[in-house]
């Protein structure tokens, strides 16, 4: 139970340190591109989703910039 309990804890610890180094994650709707070709394949229109970025921040970062906002007087 303790070793289960210390492998979470381990894994947790290792989420949120992937997510301070890489706080963005590619856009699942467009793959990362920011964009979509038009149905006529001539132009382009921006991802929805991410606003022509391609990246979204991650559940794990949002989690910490809220933890960060937290008035600790």
């Amino acid at each position: 139970m303790t070793a289960l309990f210390l492998l979470t804890v381990l894994a947790l610890t290792a989420y949120m340190v992937s997510c301070v180094i890489w706080p963005f994650r590619a856009c699942r709707t467009c793959a990362g591109a920011g964009r979509f070709r038009s149905p006529s394949g001539k132009a382009w229109r921006y991802c929805r989703k991410c606003s022509g970025r391609g990246a979204q921040l991650r559940t794990g970062r949002r989690i910490w910039n809220a933890l960060k906002r937290i008035d600790r007087r």
